[in-house]
């Protein structure tokens, strides 16, 4: 199953995690996705963040997931997301930042699952705002 839609992948993201299909929940990430740890730490590259996700499965954690808004500018989408385990008293209020592939799926580039934690509406984290802004020609690239 493939998220032809933004709106789709944090369905398909608690389907495969929920499943403990733990390839399916790392094949929605790009290769050089970001996420933001609850630490405030950064892991980067798919490969590392499939640790976390395996870190997840290890727990048997159950999300669901409800996408609060969407907003998506030609190849990128930015997603309030809000998630809810079903096992302890996991919740999230994420920002996740998508981006189209050529076949016209949508893989996650910048996770924060808690990036709307605290303050009432979607702030993005200063770390996922300059990569985003990097990434698509806004700031300079690092060293410049």
């Amino acid at each position: 199953m493939s998220s032809y839609t933004p709106e789709d992948w944090p369905r398909q993201f608690a389907q495969h995690l929920n499943a403990g299909a733990l390839e399916a929940v790392a094949a929605l990430y790009a290769p050089e996705a970001r996420f933001v740890a609850r630490s405030g730490d950064i892991v980067i590259g798919r490969d590392r963040i499939r640790d976390v996700l395996a870190g997840l499965l290890g727990a048997h954690t159950r999300l669901q997931s409800q996408v609060i808004r969407a907003v998506t500018v030609d190849e990128v989408a930015l997603l309030y997301t809000d998630f809810q385990g079903t096992t302890g008293e996991i919740r999230h209020k994420a920002i996740e930042i998508l981006r189209r592939q050529p076949d016209g799926t949508w893989q996650l580039l910048v996770g924060d699952p808690n990036g709307r934690a605290g303050d009432g509406g979607g702030r993005m984290s200063a770390h996922a705002a300059r990569f985003v802004a990097r990434r698509h020609g806004a700031l300079p690239a690092r060293g410049v």
